[in-house]
């Protein structure tokens, strides 16, 4: 089985607690306005690998925390289902982004939710900013499925942006890792367009 993968980084500190591996995959049908992720909206052959191969790599990196975004993770659910079981012996905090619903997840892909102990979903709505960590739009909800992990994520509920970005480097290209304000993001796209 093969998956489409935009970036595989660590460590991953602006997407959830602790150090992280970072996960984005490929392909989006959603294409939410004004998302800053826009460059992992198309499914092109150059992006896809092996799952077998990815998850070993994951499985390699030295944390027990996984952040998987995109892209759309639930675009390839077959993909995502195999990925988030063969990490699991590894990761013991696995958060997945989604821009679907909860009830569409969970109607559409409930067994790949007992692979994942965090949910952030709902699409990206331009113009609802929001103060709250690791979310871009105020509609967008977490969803706490391991209890086990309950008391360690209910503090983050609340907790506001830190304006904390990361900047990684990966095959030749620069990557904006984390969630800015998004008048913070539009400000970054005009310094970027003036260049």
């Amino acid at each position: 089985m093969k998956v489409y993968v935009n970036l595989l980084y660590f460590p991953v500190k602006v997407l959830g607690p602790g150090e992280r591996v970072g996960l984005w995959l490929q392909g989006c049908t959603i294409r939410c306005k004004g998302c800053m992720s826009n460059h992992t909206w198309e499914f092109e052959d150059k992006y896809l690998m092996e799952v077998e191969h990815l998850v070993e790599k994951i499985n390699q990196l030295p944390s027990d925390k996984l952040t998987v975004s995109g892209g759309e993770p639930f675009d390839q659910p077959q993909a995502l289902q195999e990925i988030l079981k063969g990490v699991r012996k590894t990761k013991k905090d696995i958060l997945v982004y989604t821009g679907y619903s909860y009830r569409k997840v969970e109607s559409n892909w409930k067994d790949i939710l007992n692979y994942a102990d965090v949910l952030i979903t709902e699409a990206f709505v331009e113009g609802m900013d929001t103060d709250l960590i690791w979310k871009g739009s105020d509609n967008q909800m977490m969803i706490i499925l391991n209890k086990e992990l309950e008391a360690n994520y209910l503090k983050f509920m609340k907790e506001k942006k830190t304006k904390t970005l990361q900047i990684a480097k990966s095959e030749g290209f620069i990557h904006l890792l984390g969630i800015p304000y998004q008048k913070d993001l539009k400000e970054l796209y005009k310094l970027y367009m003036s260049q």
